[in-house]
């Protein structure tokens, strides 16, 4: 690769992913040592000056991003204040600021799909945070890349598909809304997604904007729960699936903070880009193996 590019976030899992697939094609990031407790947007100029980077790829805030259900004010707070500095520096020096987004900018009252070319409407005050972030890099830095990303299934304790896994062992029944849609997403693959656009960048294709990725199969909660209960007995982990009783979507603790349509269009990323959508199953057996 042409480009250095700066990660900021290789201890996440979906860092440590992505640098195991780089090396794979003889790429090697540019790597800081990350804070113990909080990101500090005071560092961010030095780290800039110093490694002179052509682009910066910012995985600080994935685990809060994408698998923390609620997170804490003072986090979403840390989560700005790092990311508008960050902005603002590679702004100032014209750099490629590569940042990820989420399916919490939307509401989830539409019905289709969502595309790159719908509104912000936020829900709850984490997605708040996101639309704002997402409206600050495209309105101040010339080169980004803003990657939208709907159900992110990682190995993390307290993550979404543990959360779920953890419901299924816990009894003969559970409860799940029967509304929820949305489109699954296993950390290999958005590793691979993550890092073929970051391929494309190096050729110098000046492909900015925002742009959508959705796995090759939308998904209902209880349809996905079905699949991954058939996985757990097939595992060994459970003696037989469980009951699934159908319950309102707006009677869930996600409903608060989730869209009720989390399903994304990926068709602009696919005809711009060239990447292509995978179906999550094939990698659902190696996500309940790493847990």
């Amino acid at each position: 690769m042409r480009m250095r590019v700066l990660l900021l976030g290789k201890t996440s899992l979906l860092g440590q992913a992505l640098v195991t697939q780089a090396a794979q094609d003889d790429i090697e990031f540019l790597l800081v040592d990350e804070p113990p407790v909080s990101w500090e947007p005071g560092q961010v100029a030095g780290w800039l000056d110093a490694l002179q980077p052509d682009a910066v790829l910012d995985l600080s805030f994935y685990h809060q991003q994408f698998q923390v259900l609620d997170p804490a004010p003072e986090g979403l707070e840390a989560e700005r204040v790092f990311v508008r500095e960050l902005v603002a520096q590679c702004a100032d020096r014209d750099l490629l600021l590569y940042r990820l987004s989420s399916t919490r900018v939307f509401d989830g009252v539409k019905e289709q799909a969502y595309t790159e070319k719908d509104p912000l409407t936020p829900i709850g005050a984490h997605g708040a945070l996101q639309a704002e972030l997402d409206q600050l890099l495209q309105g101040q830095c010339r080169r980004h890349l803003l990657l939208r990303f709907s159900w992110v299934l990682d190995s993390s304790p307290e993550g979404m598909l543990q959360r779920l896994v953890t419901q299924l062992l816990a009894g003969d029944s559970v409860s799940l809304a029967e509304e929820w849609r949305g489109t699954p997403t296993p950390l290999e693959d958005m590793a691979r997604v993550v890092l073929a656009g970051l391929k494309q960048l190096d050729c110098g294709s000046e492909l900015y904007g925002c742009y959508h990725y959705a796995s090759a199969e939308v998904a209902s909660w209880i349809s996905f729960a079905r699949t991954l209960a058939q996985e757990l007995v097939l595992d060994g982990q459970l003696a037989r699936e469980p009951v699934i009783e159908p319950v309102s979507f707006d009677s869930q603790p996600a409903a608060a903070l989730e869209p009720r349509n989390a399903v994304l269009s990926g068709r602009r990323l696919l005809y711009v880009f060239g990447i292509k959508p995978r179906t999550w199953r094939v990698s659902l057996t190696a996500l309940l193996g790493s847990h």
